[in-house]
């Protein structure tokens, strides 16, 4: 079982080089979370007694205002993580995760992010349950008055800070900031309840996004497929808008370019259901649809995939590549068509990330595309 002395260890971790935690506060966060776990009090003598402990062992300097985590307490906490993290608290890990996770990925992730209105997702220890479940808050404004101000981050250095406040998923508009048309065209690929009963689901939504992405480069049009970090996959591509801005609202162009990709993607699988069938026996009833573009009937989709294009609008957004995705803590990760078939929601650990990362910094291109061939099929439907 995690111990005091284990608690205030990832107390002290996730906090920012240089940060002295007084001792009022690392008595009552330590005091609640074993409350929760043991059904016991904490004295301020145990909590002394572990911070005294840490400071001999040179993981803890003692300060006149508190304790500051040294260097060496990262290692002590990663191999506490390592053997308990179950027993620990959710959200302390998860911010443990996200502080050593995105100085690496931070200079990636800028393009995705400058410019542009984004929701920060800030995470906080359950009410009920500070140990297993977290809380999260959407900060989608730097500040409120005189006016509302869109929270944006145009540095690195404006990122991290973000991070060590305990923001660890971002989540940008598909839009720069001011514009009036979109300049990210991203396609959600998520499966219904019934189909997520089914051992092949993810297998089968990786087999259903394989087949948008080769059809969309049968078109000419190139597109990063991207983990979800949870369930799905999201296709991203970008448009030269020159063509759509003569037909009225690009974001409704967008929407209906969407729509009629998934009937000519849709067409497409069932031309080959029978092998799709014989692959994935019992996840769809022979004869019915398995995809679908109907955002609304929740109910009624149970048994498709959903090519959801319900972000292609003023002010939609998406979780940004490389984010972590703050309730699996798994990171959104950009993938190589080619490796997708292989790819195991394992992969998208952060630390795992970080030592791959030139691959999936490589397969990261939202790439320029002339919309014409979908322009084409959009009026031919």
């Amino acid at each position: 079982m995690a111990t005091i002395y284990d608690r205030v260890v990832l107390l002290l971790a996730i906090k920012e080089r240089g940060k002295v935690v007084d001792f009022e506060h690392t008595h009552e966060k330590v005091a609640r979370d074993v409350a929760f776990a043991e059904n016991r009090e904490v004295s301020r003598e145990e909590i002394e007694g572990a911070l005294t402990k840490l400071a001999s062992e040179g993981y803890v300097l003692k300060k006149k205002e508190g304790y500051e985590g040294t260097q060496e307490i990262e290692k002590l906490a990663e191999n506490l993580i390592r053997e308990k993290k179950g027993e620990l608290n959710r959200s302390y890990v998860t911010v443990w995760f996200a502080k050593k996770y995105y100085p690496h990925v931070a200079d990636v992730m800028m393009p995705f992010l400058v410019d542009r209105p984004v929701s920060a997702v800030k995470i906080f220890s359950g009410k009920s349950d500070p140990i297993g479940e977290l809380d999260a808050i959407f900060v989608r404004y730097s500040k409120y008055k005189p006016k509302p101000v869109y929270l944006t981050i145009d540095s690195k250095e404006r990122l991290l800070e973000l991070v060590f406040d305990h923001c660890v998923d971002f989540i940008p508009y598909i839009h720069k900031i001011g514009a009036k048309e979109p300049d990210i065209f991203v396609l959600d690929l998520d499966a219904g309840s019934r189909i997520l009963q089914h051992p092949k689901a993810f297998e089968f939504v990786k087999y259903v996004t394989s087949e948008l992405a080769t059809f969309l480069k049968d078109l000419g049009i190139g597109c990063m497929v991207k983990f979800s970090g949870s369930r799905g996959f999201q296709i991203w591509t970008s448009f030269d808008n020159k063509l759509l801005r003569g037909e009225g609202d690009v974001f409704r162009k967008y929407r209906d370019m969407a729509v009629n990709l998934q009937t000519r993607l849709e067409e497409r699988l069932q031309k080959n259901s029978t092998a799709i069938h014989r692959k994935f026996s019992g996840i769809i009833a022979k004869g019915q649809p398995m995809t679908t573009s109907v955002v609304a009937h929740k109910e009624e989709r149970a048994s498709q995939i959903l090519v959801d294009w319900s972000v292609l609008k003023p002010m939609g957004d998406v979780r940004a590549p490389f984010s972590m995705h703050y309730k699996t803590g798994r990171v959104s990760l950009p993938l190589s068509p080619t490796d997708l078939e292989d790819f195991d929601p394992k992969d998208a650990t952060p630390l795992s990330v970080i030592k791959q990362l030139d691959k999936y910094e490589k397969a990261c291109k939202v790439e320029m595309n002339d919309p014409a061939p979908l322009l084409a099929i959009t009026k031919s439907a």
